[in-house]
């Protein structure tokens, strides 16, 4: 990168403006950069990295979501096929986690209250609950979900 002095960017600005052209051009006053002179198109290309980096990473968090969904839909499905013995295991370690979370305050009550609310319901309710959006906290919960190692 170019760099110029502050006085001589005010002499010669026309020099500044051609070297901009090019590529952006540093602006220094006493040994320190106080301004970047850029061309539009500069902008304008970093404004399109930008916003393809931005599609990249909701795209992936998109993926992540996806394989929390599909981690939920695999015990769901546990919980319904299982034996009566192994279900009430899994469910009692699930709330046994939510009462640690309660216990060391290790999250918001929000989250708190509706896993022990999921977890109270009868088994096929809480596996249709645990991979449905319907009341808009699906992807939150399933963020924050007590099914620790289960399917990970």
């Amino acid at each position: 990168m170019k760099q110029f002095s502050s006085t001589h960017a005010k002499q010669y600005f026309g020099e500044v403006m051609k070297a901009a052209g090019q590529a952006p051009v540093a602006i220094e006053r006493y040994g320190k950069v106080e301004a970047i002179v850029a061309a539009p198109q500069f902008f304008q290309a970093a404004g399109a990295d930008v916003a393809a980096e931005r599609r990249h990473i909701r795209l992936q968090q998109a993926m992540v979501e996806k394989d929390r969904l599909i981690r939920h839909q695999r015990i769901a499905l546990d919980l319904v096929t299982a034996n009566p013995k192994t279900r009430d295991a899994m469910i009692g370690e699930a709330v046994k986690v939510v009462e640690r979370w309660r216990r060391e305050r290790l999250c918001s009550d929000d989250y708190i209250d509706r896993w022990s609310a999921i977890l109270r319901q009868p088994v096929r309710q809480m596996a249709q609950t645990m991979i449905s959006d319907a009341d808009g906290w699906g992807t939150a919960l399933r963020q924050n979900s007590p099914w620790v190692g289960l399917h990970a």
